[in-house]
């Protein structure tokens, strides 16, 4: 089982609207409080909205990502910043890169979209195997108490987007829990319209599956990672609790 892989229409508008400060400048302060490792590495980096302010820090790293049209935007807007930076186009579970990384990062709960525990361990081995000696992964992940602020099993929404190309996607999401509630799904059919005319139609299967604190201190640990521990999103100190979003850090032996 293979994680789903944004599709060219998520891609195009996944930019739009999204406020990422408080999470860039978490990693960015990771990073500086680590003492700058080197080289750095973004899985699921997407469109590069937390590798490219790293890199910008001047952090020198890699982005990896299985969707190539989230890649390729990421390319774009690199180069158009003068940016010099490597990107993948890999699964997370077939990561096979050419070096090994001082600090592996994974923001704004991305790692949870591999829902399968199966497929969430064999991840971490490769995480943990892209790491240099004495190197830390960083990510973080929702809690099972979070679920609240998702849709319930059989609602359904939409949405309405129009852009200043002329262009109007209407999208439909169909809500469930999976595993007794320890997985969120939401089926997406993206329509795109052009002068009233559908023009491309993408179906997106989102799924994150929801973390309890000793759960994902396990995962880190059957990994092989040392100096395992966690903080409250996102902070670098203080114990999280009920809907606190969970960072776990872990260190290559």
């Amino acid at each position: 089982m293979q994680q789903a892989a944004y599709g060219k229409l998520y891609a195009q508008h996944y930019d739009i609207g999204t406020g990422d400060a408080q999470i860039v400048d978490f990693y960015l302060d990771v990073w500086r409080g680590l003492g700058r490792p080197a080289p750095v590495l973004e899985p699921m980096c997407g469109t590069g909205l937390k590798l490219i302010p790293m890199l910008q820090a001047g952090a020198e790293g890699d982005g990896l990502d299985a969707s190539p049209f989230m890649l390729e935007i990421c390319r774009e807007k690199c180069a158009a910043k003068g940016l010099d930076c490597t990107l993948y186009e890999q699964f997370l579970e077939q990561m096979a890169l050419p070096r090994r990384y001082g600090l592996i990062f994974i923001p704004d709960r991305s790692f949870g979209h591999i829902h399968d525990k199966t497929l969430a361990a064999t991840c971490l081995q490769r995480l943990y195997d892209h790491l240099a000696p004495g190197g830390w992964l960083v990510l973080d992940v929702r809690p099972p108490a979070s679920i609240d602020g998702f849709g319930r099993p059989g609602q359904v929404d939409h949405s309405l987007d129009e852009y200043d190309d002329g262009t109007t996607v209407f999208t439909t999401g169909y809500w469930d829990h999976l595993d007794t509630g320890r997985v969120v799904r939401k089926w997406n059919k993206i329509e795109r319209f052009a002068n009233d005319v559908l023009v491309a139609t993408e179906v997106f299967d989102y799924r994150e599956r929801l973390y309890e604190v000793d759960e994902v201190m396990e995962a880190f640990a059957q990994a092989g990672f040392d100096e395992i521990h966690v903080t409250k999103a996102y902070e670098q100190e203080g114990t999280p609790v009920e809907r606190d979003g969970i960072v776990c850090w872990g260190r290559r032996r």
